[in-house]
C-alpha cells in the first residue's frame, strides 16, 4: 500500500517563516524493517482500531467521531480504515512551529529535527546531592538555561513542577514564566480544556490574537492511556488546540511488556493504533491542522516491574516510530536522553547516547526531554541540561554528514605539506581549526597532568560549572513593558477566578 495524499499535504505544508534554528539532517534515515513488515505492522494496527476499538471517554469527542462515520458503542470507537486514512491525510507534513522571536521558530517534519528538554518532573536534584521537591523557581532556571543552549529549540514549559504553586494554577505560572523567560517555542499544558484556553488566551496577548488565529506558536502533548484510551482530561484540551490551529503530539505513553503486548512489533502495532486515532481525530476537529504523531516509549524490567531505558529493543521502536512515520507521511516525536540513572554517571550517558542515537538515525522530527532527566523522569537535574547539550551538539554534528565543500582546499594541503611534516601550520588548518572538527564544551579532553591540575573534576561538576556559567550570565529576551504587564495582569486575575483547592 502507498500512502495516500501525500502529494496534497506536501502541497498544503505550511511555508510562512522559514526563519529557523533547527537542524536539517543530511545523513540517510535508517530503515529498520522491509516495506513488507511496516504492511504487516500497519495492518495489524488498522484490525486493532476496526475489530477491537479504542476508548474515546469525552463526551463531545465522541460527537466528533460520530459525525465522522465512526463507528460509536458506549464509549468504544471503531474506525474503518479507509475513514481513518482519508482524515490522516488531511494533516500537513512539515509546518513552522513560531517563537516569540522570530529567529528561533522551528521547522516540524521532513528531514528537520527539533530538540526539547526534560518535562514534569516532580523533584528536582539540588547541587549537593540532595533530592527535593521541585519549585517554581527551579523550573525558572530551567528555562533560563534551555534558552542559552543552542541544542535546545522548545525552551519554554514545565520542565519541573512548581510544588510551591497551587495545583489548579500551576499552568498559568508556567507559560506566563516561558513567555517571559525565553523567546523560543514553548510547551503548553494540556490538562484539560480550561488549561488550554487559558494558554491560548496568554498566547493571544503576547503574539497577538491574529497571529495566533494563523500560525503555529504552542505545542502542546498529549499522553494517551495505554492500551487503548484515550481521557476526557487530554481530549477536551485536544479540540481547544485543534480548533485554534495550534499543533499537539499524540503521543501514548508506552511502559512495553506492561501496556504493550510483550515483544517490539506487536507493541508497535499497538501504539501505532493508539497514535493515528489521536491525529485523526485532530483533523476530524479541524481538517487540516497540524499534528504531530507521537510516541512515548519505555519498557518494562520483567524482573523488577521497573522500567528501562537506553535498551537495544527500545531502539528498535524509536527506528520503528520514525519508519511509520514517514509511511504516513507525518511529523513525529519521540524521546531521547532518557535514563534511569539517580547520578550523572556512566549509565545515564549510555542510556542518552543508546537512544539518541536511534532517535536521530530513525529520523525523529521532535525529539522531547534531551535536558535533565532522570531517574525516569521523576527527577530533574541542572547538570544535565549542560552535559546533554553536548551530547546533543555532538548528535548535530552526525546528523549534518562530512563537509565536502572544503574538500579541495583540504587536498591542497597534502602539496603544501609534503612527506614528513605537520599540518598544523598549514593554511587549510590555520582557517578551519575551530570547525574542522567537533570539539564538546563540557566534557574533558585534557590530560591526566592537566585534569589533575585544574581539580580532578568530574562530569557532573563540569556540568555545573557550565550551568552556574549559564545562569550568571543570563539575559531576559526583550518582551513589550505594555505585553508583560498584561500577561501578568491576565495570571493573577485567573488564580484569583480559579479556587486552590481543586486541586487539592
Amino acid at each position: 500500500m502507498t500512502t495516500r495524499g501525500s502529494r496534497r499535504r506536501r502541497a498544503r505544508t505550511d511555508t510562512r517563516s522559514r526563519q529557523t534554528i533547527s537542524l536539517e539532517r543530511q545523513i540517510p534515515v535508517y530503515e529498520l524493517l522491509p516495506h513488507e513488515s511496516v504492511e504487516m505492522v500497519h495492518d495489524a494496527s488498522m484490525a486493532i482500531l476496526e475489530e477491537v476499538g479504542i476508548e474515546f471517554r469525552y463526551d463531545e469527542a465522541l460527537d466528533s467521531w460520530r459525525q465522522a462515520g465512526a463507528d460509536v458503542n458506549g464509549s468504544r470507537v471503531r474506525i474503518d480504515r479507509d475513514l481513518l486514512m482519508s482524515l490522516i491525510d488531511l494533516a500537513p507534513s512539515e509546518f513552522t512551529l513560531h517563537a516569540r522571536n522570530p529567529q528561533q521558530s522551528v521547522q516540524i517534519g521532513g528531514r528537520h529535527i527539533a530538540m526539547s528538554p526534560n518535562s514534569g518532573s516532580p523533584f528536582f536534584l539540588d547541587r549537593d546531592g540532595t533530592r527535593r521537591y521541585a519549585t517554581r523557581a527551579d523550573n525558572i532556571d530551567c528555562i533560563k538555561v534551555s534558552h542559552q543552549l543552542p541544542t535546545i529549540n522548545v525552551a519554554g514549559g514545565f520542565h519541573c513542577e512548581a510544588t510551591d504553586v497551587d495545583i489548579p494554577h500551576r499552568h498559568l505560572a508556567y507559560y506566563a514564566d516561558s513567555m517571559r523567560y525565553t523567546d523560543k517555542v514553548s510547551i503548553g499544558s494540556c490538562q484539560g480544556a480550561g488549561q488550554a484556553e487559558d494558554t491560548l488566551a496568554m498566547a493571544r496577548i503576547v503574539y497577538g490574537t491574529d497571529f495566533v488565529d494563523e500560525n503555529a506558536v504552542i505545542t502542546g502533548f498529549m499522553n494517551g492511556n495505554s492500551p487503548l484510551v484515550w481521557d476526557e482530561s487530554m481530549l477536551s484540551a485536544a479540540i481547544v488546540y485543534a480548533r485554534a490551529g495550534q499543533p499537539v503530539y499524540y503521543s501514548p505513553f508506552a511502559l512495553a511488556g506492561a501496556n504493550t503486548p510483550a515483544g517490539s512489533l506487536a507493541g508497535i502495532a499497538q501504539l501505532n493504533a493508539e497514535a493515528l486515532a489521536g491525529c485523526a481525530f485532530a483533523q476530524a476537529i479541524n481538517p487540516g491542522s497540524p499534528t504531530i504523531y507521537g510516541m512515548f516509549l519505555m519498557i518494562v524490567d520483567m524482573r523488577t516491574g521497573s522500567p528501562m531505558t537506553g535498551t537495544p529493543d527500545l531502539a528498535h521502536m524509536l527506528l520503528l516510530a520514525g519508519q511509520l512515520a514517514r509511511f504516513y507521511d507525518l511529523p513525529v516525536r519521540s524521546v531521547g536522553m532518557h535514563t534511569g540513572s539517580k547520578r550523572l554517571d556512566a549509565q545515564a550517558g549510555y542510556e542518552a547516547n543508546m537512544n539518541m542515537h536511534a532517535a536521530i538515525l530513525g529520523g525523529i522530527n521532535l525529539i522531547t526531554h534531551c535536558g535533565g532527566w532522570m531517574e525516569h523522569g521523576l527527577t530533574v537535574n541542572l547538570a544535565k541540561y549542560a552535559t546533554d547539550s553536548d551530547i546533543a551538539a555532538g548528535w548535530i554534528r552526525y546528523a549534518q554528514g562530512p563537509r565536502t565543500d572544503d574538500f579541495a582546499d583540504a587536498m591542497a594541503a597534502v602539496r603544501e605539506v609534503g612527506p614528513q611534516g605537520h599540518y598544523l601550520g598549514a593554511a587549510h588548518t590555520v582557517d578551519n581549526y575551530a570547525t574542522a572538527f567537533h570539539m564538546p564544551e563540557v566534557m574533558d579532553q585534557s590530560s591526566f597532568e592537566q585534569w589533575e591540575e585544574a581539580g580532578s573534576k568530574d562530569t557532573e561538576t563540569l556540568g555545573l560549572e557550565r550551568v552556574d556559567e549559564l545562569l550568571e550570565r543570563y539575559e531576559k529576551p526583550p518582551i513589550d513593558e505594555s505585553v508583560e504587564e498584561e500577561l501578568l495582569n491576565f495570571v493573577t486575575r485567573r488564580m484569583s477566578e480559579i479556587p486552590a483547592e481543586l486541586g487539592r
